[in-house]
């Protein structure tokens, strides 16, 4: 099974912005003309830790992420669910929980599917409570291929 997929990736000065599905030839990554060295290195940085991922050789990502047009709600949850270990699943409530309010579930799903930057900000480790996926914002097939990915090589190390 093919698990590393053709991204798209955008960049700012300040970081990630996007990733999502698609791509030109394979490629990881489309650079813009007028991209700033500093955008250059984080879309470098970017396309070689998500290579790292798909290999199973790299577990988190350094490379900066742009959360700066979000709403302050959608930045905290992905603020929390950023720090959710590779390999572990968290549900949505724990989440609302760590942004304290335990009944913002509902809320927190809707943020999460709003994700600009899946698989970086791994909103695929955020499931229901009853253990069921939930939705994912590259699908739910790829949710399950992310998951058993982190599985995979986890039981590799």
């Amino acid at each position: 099974m093919k698990v590393k997929p053709k991204l798209f990736i955008a960049v700012t000065e300040a970081g990630i912005k996007e990733v999502r599905l698609g791509g030109k030839s394979g490629a990881t990554h489309s650079r813009h003309k007028r991209e700033g060295a500093l955008a250059r290195r984080w879309r470098k940085a970017a396309g070689e830790e998500l290579d790292g991922y798909f290999a199973g050789r790299l577990r988190s990502f350094s490379a900066p992420c742009d959360l700066g047009n979000l709403p302050p709600f959608t930045r905290a949850v992905l603020r929390i669910t950023a720090r959710i270990p590779y390999g572990e699943v968290k549900s949505y409530r724990w989440v609302a929980e760590r942004l304290g309010n335990p009944r913002s579930s509902r809320a927190v799903g809707n943020a999460l599917a709003r994700n600009p930057i899946p698989i970086i900000i791994p909103c695929h480790r955020v499931v229901r409570s009853d253990g069921t996926l939930g939705g994912y914002a590259l699908g739910l097939n790829w949710k399950r291929r992310l998951l058993e990915l982190e599985k995979n090589h986890l039981r590799g190390f």
